[in-house]
């Protein structure tokens, strides 16, 4: 990722995560933004985490999914918010006494542009908001369109993100990565 593509993801992400947090009807922790040189698709991104009402561990965590590099300067910035993903990675091999539950129920990524962030803000806490689960029929819509990429996993993608991904493959020949 090129050096002004990583600063403008983590100015988006401080903003987005604080906005994020004042939403929330819980307390949470951001995790450290203020990482002055990100490397890019890092395993240790910032995040933010909260409990919810249930008494469930929740975290969220957006990072590029796609960013221009030394190679593909014209690569387009695509976002990628990941939902609950990969808690049972955080939790690790040890014992589970003493440990929260996590909201298994609500797990998702959205990829979207940086211009959609900040309409997906109120519809993603809507989202983590629902008794059983993401449902899509029971969410406002957005102002874009969603499509889903993958049913196993909730991954959802905003058509515009979707097309800018799809016109930088063909761009350079690859075949599809999403």
């Amino acid at each position: 990722m090129l050096p002004e593509s990583a600063q403008q993801v983590s100015k988006l992400r401080a903003q987005f995560y604080r906005s994020f947090a004042d939403a929330l009807e819980a307390s949470a922790s951001i995790s450290n933004i203020a990482i002055s040189r990100e490397k890019s698709y890092s395993s240790t991104l910032p995040r933010v985490s909260w409990t919810d009402d249930q008494g469930r561990s929740n975290y969220l965590c957006m990072y590029a999914h796609s960013a221009p590099d030394v190679l593909l300067p014209d690569r387009p910035t695509i976002l990628r918010v990941g939902v609950n993903l990969g808690a049972e990675l955080a939790m690790g091999a040890s014992s589970e006494r003493g440990r929260r539950r996590y909201n298994w129920s609500c797990q998702f990524y959205l990829t979207l542009v940086s211009t959609e962030l900040s309409a997906a803000l109120p519809w993603i806490v809507k989202a983590l908001g629902q008794p059983c689960g993401l449902d899509l029929e029971a969410l406002p819509e957005l102002p874009y369109t969603l499509e889903s990429k993958a049913p196993q996993v909730n991954s959802l993608w905003t058509r515009l993100a979707l097309q800018q991904v799809q016109q930088s493959q063909v761009a350079i020949g690859s075949p599809s990565l999403a």
